[in-house]
């Protein structure tokens, strides 16, 4: 009877167990599939220059370091405006850059010497976006479309044969939003005034606020100017659009170069691991010499 009396119970028992199991693997994959997707957004916050003056080898390491708790001011590619980013994004305040590190006012490119190149191709394996081309004792020379200022190939190079240059065509021009002398007053009256059907002035007030869905409708806007025409308060609607247009472009040029890096980078990881792998190590010095002398001891038949 006790036997019959403990089966329910431990078939109970067993089950609540195995319940419980199933809601801690649910959660442990749910939060790793949330880790990984806030891993993700910084990743794509970084300027991707794989520098590693942040500490850590690249942009990825780095990254999975904020997401555990690392300060979010160790970049100096980024600048202000990546740490103003990854504040908003992580509800963190937003601190300056960490006293230990150079702060990158433009973007850089790298340019070879010519005449001063030795061509020992070291400066060839520091770069962590193939950006440098050239072979042993030829000229080397950057392919500056590549090149991310990352600086890691100044200190490899044994004659300093090369040079920073800044690289002001690629920065992150923003155009600034047009002034105004009075606020939206939020009437409506530029709705229905729109051919398009959009909300002007939602579109109006996106300039400065990250609104997705005001965002998307901005490729919409044929800058009729009828929007206007009916505004009471004479806002520079279509000048402001067409700024936010401009500004869209250019972050989309910026996160374009980005990725084309990235993915650089991991190539070039990549063929480094393959290489390392196929690498056919030669013996140790005295381990070969103790070898020989041994093989010369033993007695031949």
């Amino acid at each position: 009877d006790a036997v019959r009396f403990m089966i329910p119970y431990l078939a109970t028992l067993g089950g609540c167990a195995m319940l419980t199991l199933f809601i801690v693997y649910l959660a442990r994959a749910r939060f790793s599939e949330r880790s990984n997707e806030v891993e993700l957004r910084i990743e794509q916050l970084l300027p991707q220059t794989q520098c590693a003056q942040c500490g850590y080898p690249g942009c990825k390491p780095y990254a999975q370091a904020i997401a555990k708790g690392e300060a979010i001011n160790r970049c100096p590619p980024g600048g202000e405006a990546v740490i103003e980013a990854l504040a908003t994004l992580l509800n963190r305040p937003a601190t300056p850059l960490a006293d230990d590190l150079k702060p990158v006012p433009v973007p850089l490119v790298a340019r070879v010497i010519e005449e001063d190149c030795i061509g020992c191709t070291l400066c060839i394996k520091a770069c962590p976006v193939d950006a440098i081309i050239g072979s042993q004792n030829q000229m080397h020379t950057v392919i500056e479309a590549l090149c991310t200022g990352c600086e890691l190939c100044l200190p490899p190079c044994p004659v300093d044969c090369i040079e920073l240059l800044e690289k002001p065509d690629v920065a992150l021009r923003l155009v600034p939003k047009p002034e105004s002398n009075q606020p939206c007053i939020m009437c409506g009256a530029c709705v229905p005034a729109c051919p398009k059907h959009l909300d002007p002035q939602r579109l109006f007030l996106a300039f400065d606020m990250q609104d997705k869905t005001a965002q998307a409708q901005l490729s919409s806007c044929v800058e009729c100017t009828l929007c206007d025409q009916v505004c009471p308060s004479r806002l520079p609607l279509t000048q402001t659009f067409k700024a936010m247009k401009a500004n869209a472009a250019a972050r989309d040029i910026q996160a374009a170069a980005a990725l084309q890096a990235e993915a650089r980078h991991l190539q070039r990881q990549r063929r480094m691991q393959q290489a390392e792998v196929q690498l056919v190590r030669r013996p140790d010095r005295q381990a070969a010499k103790a070898l020989i002398d041994s093989l010369a001891k033993e007695p031949s038949s």
